[in-house]
């Protein structure tokens, strides 16, 4: 070890650091403007390249038959990245959209006595098998995308399995194990012009939704499901339609498959190597990129001509190395190689060495020193914070902020159970418009799980939930956010894959944009919100930094502007100091007051640190074994005696904190 060990701190690190600047340079020089031009004239090449070939002459029946092959698997890979790219719901049994259209456009055109024979023209044939497999996409997905990871997978290659042996079963309709035998085709250069113009045009689709605001949703599905349904996208919705949309466009390509070929049976039409070869394609390619399915499954059929044809014996031993090479040194794929993201050699050189990668964003950047620009208030004036100022003159005391006015959001003897653990007994709890309410208690006192069923992730056992003059108690998390509920999260949910503005921009009010407005990209005005939110909580300098770069106090302020992105009423913070470097709690702390008093956003907050609690709220509720033990001001709630026990014991009652004053041994609770 002591050779590769000089060797790796002499030359070979000379030699990595050097490999560092010619990529880092590659990727600025990409990025620009030349390096664009350059990409797009190479693909406008190569496309120019594949029209021309079959006039050209060089190219015979067979080496067009092949190409035509090649741009199936291409196709059904797009179609598969669309559900395991985008959304992050490996499907193990895609391959049954490809098998169900190819059957229904044989079952249509086929003349054999053997089976329906109906004897369809191909092209209401091919249109139908879309059809239909779109539909039963839509169908199975509905009932099959609330799975999660593995369980998923599993459920569709059950669901390719179960369709494959229905079809081999029912011999009157699908002519059973013989298979079915189609009419020929009469062009072949007509077939491949065909196939290549819609895989260009589904190359295209994909590139647009990949900058609509719906592909952006599906992303954040693939980053975090729970926290994009909290900011009130239609998670489920959105999954079907996509995943109908993929089911459909594979389902194309296996009537063309089955028109071409002219004959199917299960074994051919059902096969699971059709799965993972797009898997395998777009891994090798890029996972969850646009043209990653395209140079990975290209790569990939040329790799197995090579390797069939040199090394007969082992060419599958060998593509398997090779792939498991590629998953270890470019996770990210061919497409992934000059992302900044990507995880390279490079980076597994700088971990071997013991170098730390891209230097991260730190939380001693942020200038704490500086006044704090506050948001523009609604006349155009701008301000800044006098935290104390504003804090006084507020109203203090339940009936003070009661009297006359609704709750923006009220809990009713709210119940919920986890078996035989009642985890929150018959809680009633309410914020009035404008207001600032601490939650506090002992861990454990169902803070996290009142929250949970507030915003409607856990269901209510007993009891009812009111926001503002609406029933939310059985309504699905996202519309509880398109009424204007926002939360954060104890574990801070952002999503870690996209940028700073990315985050920002993704956490819209869903419930103003519209059917049509899902397949528009962001407008200025919501780039401009995000903007000066990302200002107003000293995020600017990192707007295209990733959000998993930022620090713990960072991201726990990015979760905040998320929060604030859709207009909220009101804003349920879990713990919002949780895991933050304490040179930004005053930060968070001013924010928030100057989010409530010129914005009037109602805030409820769990919150540990009681002195953070008592600064800046009005009003206070204490919950221990899940039922609220007190409720009152900071120091009403403080000098009770039963909070005092419940957090020390019987004999370790302290002095009560009173706005600024101490709360020495409450803070650690």
């Amino acid at each position: 070890m002591t050779p590769l060990r000089q060797w790796l701190g002499g030359a070979g690190r000379a030699k990595a650091l050097l490999g560092s600047r010619a990529v880092t340079w590659l990727r600025q020089w990409l990025g620009g403007a030349r390096g664009r031009l350059v990409v797009r004239v190479a693909a406008v090449a190569v496309l120019v390249w594949l029209v021309l070939l079959p006039t050209a002459g060089g190219a015979s029946d067979s080496t067009l038959f092949t190409l035509t092959l090649m741009f199936t698997s291409v196709a059904v890979a797009i179609n598969w990245n669309l559900t395991g790219g985008f959304t992050g719901y490996v499907d193990f049994g895609h391959a049954v959209w490809f098998g169900i259209g190819a059957y229904t456009t044989a079952i249509l055109m086929s003349l054999q006595p053997s089976a329906l024979g109906i004897g369809w023209p191909a092209i209401p044939a091919i249109l139908l098998g879309m059809v239909v497999s779109g539909a039963l996409a839509a169908l199975i997905g509905r009932f099959t995308m609330h799975l999660k990871g593995p369980y998923f997978s599993i459920a569709m290659l059950g669901t390719f399995v179960a369709m494959r042996e229905i079809v081999r079963t029912w011999g009157g309709l699908t002519g059973g194990g013989v298979g079915l035998t189609l009419p020929p085709y009469l062009n072949r250069q007509l077939f491949y012009y065909l196939e290549l113009a819609l895989v260009v045009g589904l190359i295209g689709l994909t590139w647009w939704l990949r900058r609509t605001r719906f592909g952006a949703a599906l992303v954040a599905i693939r980053e975090d499901e729970l926290g994009a349904q909290m900011r009130g996208i239609a998670t489920t919705r959105l999954k079907v339609a996509v995943f109908s949309f993929a089911g459909a466009s594979t389902g194309l390509f296996g009537g063309l498959w089955a028109y071409q070929n002219t004959f199917v049976d299960p074994d051919i039409a059902f096969i699971e190597t059709r799965t993972f070869d797009a898997a395998m394609g777009t891994l090798l390619g890029g996972l969850g990129t646009v043209v990653g399915p395209v140079l990975g499954t290209a790569a990939l059929y040329w790799l197995r001509e090579v390797l069939w044809a040199n090394l007969l014996d082992y060419h599958l031993v060998t593509q398997g190395v090779l792939l498991i090479l590629v998953v270890l040194f470019l996770p990210r794929g061919i497409a992934g190689v000059f992302d900044r993201r990507s995880a390279s050699l490079l980076r597994l050189w700088r971990r071997a060495t013991g170098e730390s990668g891209a230097p991260g964003i730190s939380e001693s950047s942020v200038d704490g020193s500086a006044r704090i620009p506050l948001l523009p208030s609604p006349n155009g004036g701008g301000s800044h914070l006098d935290r104390g100022a504003l804090v006084a003159a507020r109203p203090r005391g339940v009936d003070g902020l009661a009297s006359g006015s609704s709750p923006a959001v009220a809990g009713s003897g709210v119940v919920k159970r986890f078996g035989g653990l009642t985890a929150v007994d018959g809680v009633s709890i309410r914020v009035y418009p404008g207001e600032m309410v601490g939650l506090i208690g002992p861990n454990g006192s169902g803070k996290t799980t009142l929250f949970d069923c507030l915003s409607r992730i856990h269901s209510l056992d007993d009891g009812a939930i009111q926001l503002g003059d609406k029933d939310i108690t059985r309504l699905p998390p996202y519309k509880v956010a398109r009424l204007g509920m926002a939360r954060t999260f104890q574990v801070i949910r952002v999503y870690r894959e996209l940028t700073v503005r990315e985050n920002m921009e993704l956490s819209i009010q869903w419930g103003s944009v519209g059917a049509l407005g899902h397949f528009r990209r962001t407008d200025e005005a919501t780039r401009s919100k995000a903007q000066q939110l990302m200002d107003f909580l000293m995020l600017a300098p990192m707007s295209d930094a990733l959000a998993g770069t930022l620090s713990g106090g960072q991201r726990r302020l990015l979760e905040i502007g998320m929060a604030l992105m859709s207009d909220p009423v009101v804003v349920l913070l879990d713990e919002a100091t949780s895991g933050v470097n304490p040179t930004l709690v005053e930060d968070i702390k001013d924010r928030l007051v100057a989010i409530n008093s010129q914005q009037g956003v109602s805030l409820l907050m769990v919150e540990h640190n009681v002195q953070f609690v008592a600064d800046i709220c009005e009003r206070v509720v204490v919950l221990d074994s899940g039922r609220k033990l007190a409720e009152g001001t900071p120091r009403q709630v403080m000098e009770e005696p039963a909070v005092v026990e419940a957090y020390f014991g019987a004999q370790g009652r302290k002095d009560p904190p009173e706005g600024g004053g101490s709360t020495t041994g409450l803070e650690s609770q």
